[in-house]
């Protein structure tokens, strides 16, 4: 481990691509993926919903993983809900990825990713970071297209933004890496002020 970074860091999300972003960082870091019931709860808001989730999370790795004094857990959660607050997470099916990304055609839509630093079992700090992204007019036949890629199964909302669906998107209000997966800018400023965990040492 690098010297300089005094504190251990779990990531607790198999996502590689949380991973890549967080590496990128400069940051040391394990991971060890989080296994919780992600299903939503009655009447329970987007929002709550991945601040509840990026919790949980972090809790079951400390609590069935991680015996390692002082380690800082990361945990996230990532969703994608439409302006009436539907939430969108990963498609079952070619035709649910099919009915999302119809939804989400020629108009605007909501990223909400809830993350948590957790530390010998207390939360340092749990945060909830929203992004407005806007899809142009998708045709049937680009639609059938992506599905047939297979890209969107393992994407909440049924797109990423970072590969083939990049031409779907018009417009980005907010975090781009938000998006992704980890609102990176916004994660390294709670590390280092939270954690003494500080990129690019």
């Amino acid at each position: 481990m690098n010297s300089k970074q005094k504190n251990k860091l779990i990531l607790a999300s198999g996502s590689p691509r949380r991973k890549e972003m967080l590496g990128i960082s400069g940051i040391e870091f394990s991971v060890i993926p989080a296994n919780i019931d992600e299903a939503p709860k009655k009447n329970e808001s987007g929002k709550d919903y991945v601040k509840r989730n990026a919790f949980e999370k972090a809790v079951a790795v400390y609590k069935n993983f991680s015996q390692q004094e002082n380690a800082i857990i990361l945990s996230a959660d990532t969703i994608v809900v439409t302006k009436n607050d539907v939430i969108l997470e990963k498609p079952l099916s070619e035709e649910h990825a099919q009915n999302m990304l119809q939804l989400l055609s020629n108009d605007s839509h909501l990223v909400y990713t809830g993350y948590t630093l957790l530390q010998n079992g207390a939360e340092l700090i749990s945060r909830v970071i929203e992004t407005i992204v806007t899809f142009r007019k998708i045709s049937n036949e680009e639609i059938n297209a992506y599905i047939a890629s297979k890209e969107p199964f393992d994407k909440a909302g049924g797109y990423g933004i970072q590969g083939k669906a990049m031409g779907f998107v018009t417009n980005v209000n907010g975090s781009y890496t938000n998006v992704i997966g980890l609102p990176l800018a916004e994660v390294l400023m709670d590390l280092a002020n939270y954690a003494n965990i500080k990129p690019f040492q």
